[in-house]
């Protein structure tokens, strides 16, 4: 019998390999889904929403020299904001002011009935939840200790009994994160693990909660268990019956999960929703949590992401930059935000103008050839 080449059993060893990765495994997706996109909603299960029999619309008074307002491509460089957006694989830009729509503009092969993967923006809206549980009575506070609701993380390390809600919402949790993109890095595995409810379980602490502001994408996962154990629903349903349900969407939308088997709501990262429905998210929050005559979630709750916590400066990312509540706030007196941010994996963004009643909604597939998208939306909105 002929012996088999090296390369032969190399083929059929990687050709076993593969077929393994096509399991529902961490390493699979890792291998075959590759780099995260917008479109990864179709990759994962989900909770579907409904829209709503009753939409809310946004006056329109679109004003069309917005295409022409030069913005900074980069530092020294300002080129018209419609140029920017074809080339910058932007997929959709709205600006709102005043409860109307003075810009829409859809690229890319995307219109407004698109659906767009929102990323780490639904960090920002898992606060929302979290107050939403605290109204309801379903969590006592923001000063619970997180065992009190998930006690087996004491057989994990016995300091996880320091360990806040409000060190969670902050990023100051001292949870591992290794930030990076490698099989055995933590941002790879919060974003593609297929069992997410066991990996926050598991995971040791590398400083004491508290300490210091570390971004970490297990922390909005761990608050999603909580709303789970507290409420007895899913996050995403409780998500659907406390707030989208109330908020008149002109579209269906879904929030992804792990897997069928796990079915654990992926809070860092898994709302799915089209960018006229995200702008309503934007608009609860400008309205301290009031919807036209309905306070959806309470106005001290939404009151905390309009004033400064000196503290929570985020000075890597800007003087001006501070990190609240899983908010992004910009402040240049330190104790006032001008604008309320939630930014999102590849250019999707939230910015809230609260003196101008401004609303600016981002998506794209790519961040593009532009230096910083928070000059632009500051630079639209007459800031820079």
């Amino acid at each position: 019998m002929k012996e088999r080449s090296p390369i032969l059993i190399c083929a059929l060893m990687m050709l076993i390999v593969f077929n393994q990765c096509r399991s529902e495994s961490y390493l699979g997706r890792w291998v075959i889904w590759n780099k995260s996109d917008i479109k990864d909603h179709e990759k994962f299960p989900n909770h579907p929403f409904h829209a709503s029999s009753e939409p809310f619309y946004f006056n329109n008074k679109l004003d069309p020299s917005c295409d022409t307002l030069l913005v900074s491509q980069t530092r020294t460089k300002k080129v018209p904001l419609g140029k920017i957006l074809e080339e910058s694989k932007t997929t959709a830009l709205i600006i709102i002011r005043d409860d109307t729509i003075i810009y829409e503009k859809y690229l890319n092969g995307y219109d407004k009935h698109s659906i767009n993967t929102s990323f780490s923006t639904a960090k920002s809206i898992t606060y929302l939840i979290v107050g939403a549980a605290i109204d309801d009575g379903f969590i006592k506070s923001e000063n619970d200790k997180v065992t009190d609701y998930i006690p087996e993380l004491l057989q994990v390390d016995p300091n996880y009994s320091y360990l806040k809600l409000c060190h969670l919402l902050d990023m100051q949790s001292g949870i591992q994160f290794k930030d990076h993109d490698l099989p055995w890095g933590d941002k790879p595995k919060a974003y593609y693990h297929p069992r997410l409810r066991e990996r926050v379980l598991e995971l040791p602490l590398t400083s004491q909660p508290g300490e210091f502001f570390k971004y970490n994408s297990y922390n909005p996962i761990l608050l999603g268990l909580i709303i789970e154990r507290t409420t007895g629903l899913s996050p995403a349903v409780y998500f659907e019956n406390r707030i989208w349900n109330q908020l008149g969407m002109e579209y269906n939308g879904s929030w992804s999960m792990d897997s069928k088997d796990s079915r654990t709501t992926k809070m860092e990262s898994g709302l799915n929703l089209r960018a006229v429905d995200l702008a309503k998210i934007g608009r609860l929050v400008l309205n301290y949590g009031k919807w036209d005559e309905k306070q959806i979630i309470s106005e001290q709750w939404i009151k905390k992401l309009f004033s400064i916590t000196p503290e929570k400066n985020v000075t890597t990312f800007g003087e001006e930059i501070f990190y609240e509540s899983l908010w992004w706030l910009y402040s240049k007196d330190k104790q006032n935000p001008y604008i309320i941010s939630a930014w999102g994996h590849l250019g999707q963004y939230i910015y809230i103008f609260p003196d101008d009643q401004l609303i600016i909604i981002r998506m794209g597939k790519k961040i593009g050839n532009v230096d910083s998208w928070g000059k632009i939306f500051k630079e639209i909105a007459g800031y820079e």
